[in-house]
């Protein structure tokens, strides 16, 4: 399908799964993070996200670009570890509820919220410090959002990014046709394919991905936040053994950074 068409696909998803959340019920005290929520801890917490935070580094006072906010709880994550955060997505129902939960959480003058594409972002070039986004570049054009990525980072600036992988065929035939709890409908996404991955990789000095969820992916079918730490161990010893295993991966999480200068960038 075309961009358009995308876009139009995509915003009518997140909208209405944005008004579900919002008319199902309103945003109160349990939205509110813990004081000792700091975006290391968030991470360490979610094994899609493993490695961000030590990638990143510390947070204070760095321009940091989250790619689709959702509903809000990683922007807010990222504010209250000191970040100056600027945060796009398609879809302005879900900024609603993302503003909210900022005003909530009492960070809402720490977070620009913008309605935008990746592929089309209107920021300056070399904007900010970091960058950060979890399942959104499966969404975009990589041919064209990973030089928009580029553009806006700063020279040395760093990204990260936790994605599905689109490797597997049997992980491609669940998404396409197995139920299991918490699973959207079909939007007009694909998990990251080998082209799409080197696609991302171009415009970057350095790029590396880490596999998660080979044995362990069936946790997913109990919902989100199972686990089951000795899935996750042989996991580890797996790819450890046999990287190339890393194709039957649930998941991956891409840490990008850009050159330091034009004389690094040449020799890619």
């Amino acid at each position: 399908m075309d961009q358009q068409t995308r876009y139009d696909v995509e915003r009518a998803k997140w909208d209405a799964h944005a008004h579900h959340t919002d008319v199902t019920r309103e945003l109160g005290p349990e939205d509110i993070l813990p004081p000792d929520m700091t975006f290391d801890r968030y991470a360490a917490d979610h094994l899609s996200m493993s490695g961000m935070a030590e990638f990143l580094g510390d947070l204070t006072d760095r321009r940091i670009l989250e790619y689709g906010c959702g509903l809000g709880q990683l922007s807010v994550v990222l504010a209250r570890s000191g970040a100056r955060v600027t945060t796009f997505d398609l879809s302005e129902a879900s900024i609603e509820v993302a503003r909210k939960r900022a005003e909530l959480n009492g960070v809402a003058d720490r977070i620009e919220f913008i309605a935008a594409s990746g592929e089309e972002l209107p920021f300056e070039t070399g904007s900010f410090d970091l960058a950060i986004g979890k399942a959104i570049l499966h969404h975009l054009d990589p041919e064209v959002g990973a030089g928009e990525l580029a553009r806006v980072l700063a020279p040395g600036g760093r990204a990260t990014f936790s994605e599905p992988l689109g490797t597997n065929p049997l992980v491609v035939f669940a998404r396409a046709h197995l139920p299991y709890p918490g699973k959207h409908e079909r939007g007009a996404d694909r998990p990251l394919t080998v082209n799409d991955l080197a696609a991302w990789r171009a415009p970057f000095a350095e790029f590396r991905l880490r596999p998660i969820q080979l044995l362990s992916m069936v946790e997913r079918a109990f919902g989100f936040g199972r686990k089951i730490p000795i899935l996750r161990r042989i996991d580890g010893a797996i790819l450890r053994r046999i990287p190339a295993a890393w194709r039957l991966c649930r998941y991956g999480v891409l840490y990008l950074r850009k050159s330091e200068s034009p004389l690094e960038a040449a020799s890619q």
